[in-house]
């Protein structure tokens, strides 16, 4: 029988469900200077990941540059010249002003007859709660030349509100891998994830990184063979952004191969990736190979890249792993994207995948 997709929902830390859209956001705020700015002696401002968070507090962070910090010009300096910073706060749309924390120390005073520095840095932190509204805050530094303002575009609240597995019930095939999808609609997430456990044994299947999808859900693939336990599973979603990672969770149900399953062990591999690779340079995957619960020693394994964005893997080609079951490959990548390993089927072995890994490239 068909079992309906459920939602659980929390507030615990680091575990909620919360209502929400599908998107991505971004790794730093987007800040402009506002139209009715009063001066321009604060330029170059950038304020990291702003959201308003799912349970506790966040505090962000902020840097900028004081121009002219001595006046313009050469020659020597006095106290006049200098700029000051006296105030700053951040105000969210519909409420009062917060204070906002500025760290600024002007540079040495010029004596003799030199050019007087363009610039200094600075830097500041403000906090977002999660009662607070989304959208378009108000930056303010004050200076002893003026008021300078700033939007500071601020993400709403992420969330995971709703996640399907395809087909569910999934119908086991004597001697077949039946391939089963996983979409979720995650709002304003920097990684998404999943994975998927049987309820009555330690069985599971990890998908890593699932991908953004045009239409805006969030999906991944796995292969279930004919000896995946029967009965109810659960399926987890991850969500990240920041140091935030909210979880959803729902159920699923698997039935039983007719005439039973075939006769094979099955298989399991491993892959892990840096998150991050310069373009065209070289790094290196690698994992584990297991047949049962014993190492696949000797295993040729297949790697497999799929571009960001694109439909489709491309074989990369092969791996051995050693005696221990461990493999290694040098790769290149171009692209952001995702990659993959995989056991290929023998007459009395299972093939399996491994969870999918992005790889960011700069």
């Amino acid at each position: 029988m068909k079992r309906r997709m459920r939602l659980l929902l929390a507030t615990a830390t680091g575990v909620a469900v919360l209502v929400g859209g599908a998107g991505l956001s971004s790794a730093s705020a987007s800040v402009s200077r506002a139209a009715y700015a009063a001066a321009d002696d604060i330029a170059n401002v950038s304020v990291g990941n702003a959201y308003v968070p799912a349970d506790k507090e966040i505090e962000v962070s902020f840097t900028f540059q004081v121009s002219n910090p001595l006046g313009t010009g050469n020659g020597p300096t006095s106290g006049a010249d200098e700029v000051k910073i006296t105030s700053a706060d951040i105000t969210p749309p519909g409420k009062a002003a917060k204070p906002a924390t500025v760290s600024y120390t002007a540079p040495s005073a010029i004596t003799d007859d030199k050019p007087r520095p363009a610039s200094a840095p600075g830097n500041g932190k403000f906090t977002i709660s999660k009662d607070d509204p989304s959208g378009d805050w108000t930056l303010r530094i004050v200076t002893s030349r003026g008021t300078n303002t700033f939007t500071v575009k601020v993400a709403p609240k992420q969330g995971i509100s709703g996640a399907s597995v395809t087909p569910n019930p999934v119908d086991l095939i004597k001697g077949k891998e039946v391939k089963v999808t996983v979409r979720a609609a995650v709002k304003d997430a920097s990684q998404v994830s999943a994975k998927m456990t049987s309820d009555t044994t330690s069985e599971y299947y990890d998908l890593g990184s699932l991908e953004l999808d045009t239409d805006g859900y969030y999906t991944g693939v796995v292969y279930f063979t004919d000896d995946s336990a029967p009965g109810n599973w659960t399926l987890e979603i991850s969500a990240s952004r920041g140091n935030e990672t909210l979880k959803g969770v729902g159920s699923f149900s698997v039935n039983a191969p007719a005439g039973g399953a075939s006769k094979k062990s099955k298989s399991k591999i491993t892959l892990t990736a840096p998150s991050k690779a310069k373009v065209g340079r070289t790094f290196k995957i690698n994992g584990k190979v297991y047949r049962g619960t014993k190492a696949y020693s000797g295993k040729i394994v297949e790697v497999y890249f799929k571009k960001k964005g694109t439909k489709s893997y491309k074989f990369m080609g092969f791996a051995k792993a050693t005696s221990t079951g461990k493999y290694t490959k040098a790769v290149k990548q171009k692209y952001d994207g995702y990659w993959r390993a995989k056991v290929p089927a023998t007459g009395k072995t299972y093939s399996s995948w491994s969870a999918q890994e992005f790889v960011d490239v700069k």
